[in-house]
């Protein structure tokens, strides 16, 4: 059973039918017992009755006939049996009866009222000097009288209830699974209606959205969050496709020019000195491919989730390095650095956190001018290092600062391959931390990053 219809249904079925036969036979029960205690109740009440009428009588026997209206009239018992030591010696019927009372059920019905015989009828024995003329003149003596009360009438009305309970009972249940399958059909009809339009969505259009007015909250939030997700799935379509135009843009511009020169060559355009040329040329185009090919693959990589080396790593060596690189790079441009005196160890893998660092000063020595300072910064407590990148020079369009690490965003005139903030923030998460950026123009750019780190 797979259908969610189905198995609402069949549970609901199950339902009703449990609630219907414990009500049925809490009724059935309770209405027995309640007949049954009426009968017995007048059984005793009789036995009271009888007491009384033996001791008016004083010892006058009954005749059959009187003995009969006063069973009709007074005592609300069909029957009595007229005992003496123990054995049933008379008997005096207002309506047909059962046998008489065995000796055993004399004795036993003493105790109070119970069956006699089959299921329909209820007796009681009373202890009563009780003496009945005959028909043919003789005189019966009884020490005790056994009160007979007929309750076939009620047996009758239980098992009618019974009847009519299952003709209700079955009804009910059809009526519930009638008005469960519609109310559940009409319930999943939002849903058939989303598989649909996700069917619509994968056949290729791309604008179908699943939320609808009027939909129940339950379907209503399920189709608002694949909504969600189908826009979050076309935007990352849109990255892709931008990824691969921008990315085949700054592959074209090199292999323009490495062609243009190998054309120039095989059309002997070119004297010796322009042989030279177009082979430094060559080698220069060919190392940029191969500069943002690199970057592409470390981005693929970080994309993969694979997860970098992990080895302790003082990241003070780190800055020294970059900080040496600079003096010989711009020796004009003015360092701060100053460096902690206790090392800020961290987990990772030295040659990607080594490329954060170099992608971040990169950045400052490639747009600001070399009057700017370039600040770095390092601490560190027991949960995490903190590493600051700071140049006071004229920071970032504040269109750029919500998007610099997003991949192929250029600034400071669009120089560079626009991968390396999109690598710093891939490697730091890949390490477990995270990066963030505050710019405002003219006040200069900083870039936090923060990675845990080991304990000292």
């Amino acid at each position: 059973m797979r259908s969610l219809r189905a198995r609402v249904g069949a549970a609901v079925a199950g339902v009703v039918v449990l609630t219907v036969l414990v009500v049925a036979v809490a009724g059935v029960l309770l209405l027995r017992a309640y007949l049954l205690q009426r009968s017995d109740d007048a059984l005793v009440a009789a036995r009271a009755g009888v007491a009384q009428i033996a001791v008016q009588r004083d010892g006058r026997p009954f005749t059959e006939q009187a003995l009969r209206r006063t069973l009709q009239a007074g005592l609300a018992v069909d029957a009595v049996h007229l005992v003496a030591d123990g054995r049933v010696v008379a008997s005096v019927e207002a309506a047909p009866s059962a046998d008489a009372p065995t000796p055993a059920q004399v004795a036993r019905l003493r105790a109070g009222p119970g069956w006699l015989g089959g299921r329909d009828e209820r007796a009681l024995t009373v202890d009563a000097q009780v003496a009945l003329a005959t028909a043919t003149g003789d005189v019966v003596e009884a020490d005790a009288l056994v009160l007979v009360a007929d309750v076939g009438d009620d047996a009758a009305t239980v098992r009618r209830l019974v009847e009519i309970e299952l003709v209700v009972g079955g009804v009910a249940l059809a009526g519930a699974l009638a008005l469960t399958w519609w109310l559940v059909g009409r319930g999943l009809q939002p849903l058939r209606r989303m598989a649909q339009d996700a069917g619509r969505v994968a056949a290729g259009e791309r604008t179908v959205r699943l939320a609808r007015p009027g939909a129940p909250d339950e379907t209503r939030d399920l189709a608002h969050a694949l909504d969600d997700a189908l826009d979050a799935r076309a935007r990352a379509e849109a990255r892709l496709r931008d990824f691969v135009a921008d990315a085949a843009h700054d592959l074209r511009t090199p292999l323009t020019s490495v062609h243009g020169w190998a054309d120039l060559y095989l059309q002997g355009g070119l004297d010796a000195d322009g042989v030279d040329r177009a082979m430094e040329r060559i080698g220069e185009q060919t190392s940029r491919m191969r500069h943002l090919v690199d970057r592409l693959t470390l981005l693929a990589r970080l994309d993969a989730d694979v997860a970098p080396e992990r080895a302790p790593i003082d990241l003070r060596g780190l800055v020294d390095d970059v900080v040496d690189d600079v003096a010989v790079l711009e020796p004009a441009r003015r360092v701060v650095w100053v460096r902690p005196p206790e090392p800020v160890v961290v987990a990772g893998d030295r040659a990607q956190l080594a490329h954060v660092l170099a992608n971040l000063v990169g950045n400052v020595l490639r747009h600001t001018p070399e009057r700017a300072t370039l600040t770095l910064g390092l601490a560190a407590d027991d949960a995490e290092a903190v590493l600051t990148v700071r140049d006071d020079g004229p920071g970032l369009p504040p269109e750029l600062e919500g998007r610099a690490f997003e991949r192929f965003v250029r600034g400071g005139g669009g120089e560079g391959s626009g991968l390396g903030l999109a690598i710093v923030a891939g490697v730091v998460r890949a390490h477990g931390g995270h990066v963030g950026i505050q710019s405002a123009p003219g006040a200069g750019t900083t870039v936090t990053v923060r990675l845990p780190s080991l304990p000292r």
